[in-house]
């Protein structure tokens, strides 16, 4: 690309960059110490470490959606068991709400998906919750238990200035910030961790493209 047209060409992964994004121009501007993370049909995650990307001793940094949080827990793509990925991205999420429909026969949830424990979504559990239904507020409520206790541990290892959560399923979890905050103060050692901020991140859909500029502008 370089040689073809005659620029600057810079490569990094989707999560790294849009968390350069955020920092520089979006939702953790103002802040040198930024953790972001995508929650969607994965975790991706991305550290700013006084105000560039923290890549690690090869490049390999700042895989976050894959600390294990349960090493009995669901088989990961990448291998491990357990990962946060495993459990609280929008599939995973969908996925221990169809293992409620036992015991929840009547619930909305079931309605939604015909009775199909594998077609239940994360967008049918934000349905439900906004109907009240039961099977869905005991999926938030472990979503929430499970984000706090990932989260304070990277509070712990980080000590972030803010923490920026973005992706699809961001939008679900919206409403429930300042819970998940409340629910950390029990899952870390900081001294301190009700003065982190959690924030939605600006960018969206449009991460990765304002992630790409951000790379030429600032690495």
């Amino acid at each position: 690309m370089r040689r073809l047209y005659n620029v600057n060409v810079k490569i990094d992964n989707d999560a790294n960059a849009a968390a350069l994004a955020e920092a520089k121009w979006g939702a953790g501007r103002g802040y040198r110490n930024v953790f972001c993370a995508s929650i969607g049909t994965g975790i991706g995650t991305g550290i700013i470490f006084d105000g560039r990307i923290y890549h690690g001793r090869t490049g390999a940094a700042a895989e976050g959606g894959h600390i294990g949080i349960d090493s009995n827990g669901p088989r990961c793509n990448c291998g491990k068991r357990g990962c946060i990925e495993t459990l609280a991205a929008g599939p995973a999420i969908g996925r221990r709400a169809g293992q409620k429909l036992s015991k929840y026969p009547k619930s909305l949830l079931g309605e939604l998906a015909s009775g199909n424990a594998d077609a239940v979504t994360s967008e049918m559990v934000a349905r439900a919750y906004a109907a009240r239904d039961a099977a869905a507020e005991e999926v938030i409520r472990e979503t929430l238990d499970l984000l706090a206790y990932w989260l304070g541990s990277i509070i712990d290892l980080l000590e972030p200035e803010v923490i920026v959560i973005g992706g699809g399923v961001s939008t679900m979890l919206a409403p429930f910030l300042n819970e998940i905050r409340e629910r950390w103060q029990g899952a870390c050692l900081n001294p301190a961790p009700m003065e982190i901020p959690l924030v939605l991140a600006r960018y969206g859909e449009d991460a990765g493209i304002a992630g790409a500029a951000a790379l030429c502008e600032f690495e």
